[in-house]
């Protein structure tokens, strides 16, 4: 397993662990006491951090700072040291706390792999390991986690393919997994037998994560928060799978290669695929060159707070139905292929904050109501074709913008 020895001064120390163990009337702790030991022999910190206590034999374990234990006090259940300066590598030794329900080691400095010991904690529902510099491959050992709730591997220096097990092992208790911005490669591992079904949040960011969304990612009908920003994923616009989610709050599909319907000219079957999403807040699939005419089927997404579309190939009018859209405090359609002029009825969008319609082909006059806007503060209208003076009421933008 690879344990530390013992010196002479160590077993002195262990003995101190006996008396202190047996003082708490459970012989159970001392396991847990020598596997807390081992792990932190491979930890440097920062002078009185949380580990301080941890060298203190006379201090019983359950009072060791980030460690929690069951209503017994016998079993230790909880280990929280985040950003705690932590330093070294995880130690398979923490591997042996057989109770351990919640491990959150986050935000710290840890290095090397992940042991694939970590599949022997079979009680554990939360795992954050984030914000590390832990490198090389998820092992395969973490789909044997059967409660695990919780998972957040996020930010650190991991890569290879994502193991199958993970998403695929019989179990369906995942509602939170966060691998985003590592360097993950393959496809999404979601198999058609697999089922995740109280999944709700899937955030998989800025990785090199390649081929289609999973047609088996419709199963997760409570999904929440879906987020496969900066990949280089393919295929159409995966509505299908989006219209089996009427919880969805957050879209993001930005910086990808993704195409609309009908050989990338067609996007309605999209935007129609989230108007049963009656919570969606935000969306963004900005620069994956999608092209087609923005429909007006986009007025029905009633709830929408932000929109990023930019750097695509839309082409056509602004359908005046997005005015419809009276919750939006942000609507990004920069860097397209729009022409026409702009409609009026945006001026009607009272909560808007930052529009940005620049760098299309947009003509014709300026609406002067857009002064009028009580929250407007940024409005980019340039590398357009538009004609006529700015209006005087732009004076009043200035104003607007204070009060954000």
């Amino acid at each position: 397993m690879g344990y530390c020895k013992f010196s002479k001064f160590d077993l002195l120390s262990l003995i101190m662990v006996f008396y202190v163990a047996h003082s708490e009337n459970d012989a159970q702790i001392l396991y847990d006491r020598v596997s807390l030991l081992s792990f932190m022999s491979g930890i440097t910190s920062d002078p009185g951090n949380a580990l301080a206590t941890w060298n203190s034999s006379g201090v019983p374990v359950c009072k060791w700072e980030g460690v929690g234990c069951g209503k017994n006090r016998n079993r230790v259940v909880e280990i929280n040291l985040s950003h705690k300066s932590l330093r070294g590598s995880i130690s398979p030794a923490l591997f042996d706390l057989s109770q351990l329900e919640i491990l959150d080691l986050s935000g710290n400095f840890l290095e090397g792999r992940i042991p694939a010991e970590i599949g022997s904690l079979y009680q554990l529902q939360e795992l954050s390991l984030s914000s590390n510099l832990l490198a090389g491959e998820i092992p395969a050992e973490v789909g044997f986690l059967q409660r695990l709730v919780y998972l957040d591997l996020g930010s650190n220096k991991l890569g290879g393919e994502i193991p199958v097990s993970l998403f695929c092992n019989g179990s369906s208790s995942l509602q939170y997994v966060d691998l985003s911005n590592n360097s993950f490669s393959g496809k999404i591992p979601l198999e058609s037998q697999c089922e995740l079904r109280e999944l709700k949040y899937l955030l998989l960011w800025s990785n090199r994560l390649v081929g289609e969304v999973p047609l088996a990612l419709s199963n997760s009908s409570k999904l929440e928060w879906l987020d496969l920003e900066s990949n280089l994923l393919t295929g159409e616009l995966p509505a299908k799978i989006l219209s089996k989610m009427p919880y969805l709050k957050f879209l993001y599909l930005s910086y990808n290669h993704f195409s609309s319907h009908n050989g990338n000219t067609d996007l309605t079957p999209f935007f129609a695929s989230l108007v049963n999403s009656s919570n969606l807040e935000e969306i963004e699939f900005a620069g994956n060159y999608l092209g087609g005419e923005l429909p007006s089927i986009i007025g029905d997404l009633s709830t929408l707070v932000e929109i990023n579309l930019d750097t695509n190939l839309i082409y056509g009018s602004i359908p005046p139905q997005i005015a419809n859209l009276v919750n939006l405090t942000l609507l990004n359609l920069s860097s397209n292929l729009l022409n026409g002029s702009i409609p009026s009825e945006l001026c009607r969008m009272g909560r808007l904050e930052r529009l940005y319609l620049s760098n299309n082909s947009l003509s014709g006059h300026i609406p002067s109501a857009f002064g009028n806007m009580p929250h407007l503060g940024l409005l980019d209208l340039s590398r357009n074709k538009l004609s006529g003076s700015i209006p005087d009421s732009f004076a009043n933008l200035l104003a607007a913008s204070e009060g954000l």
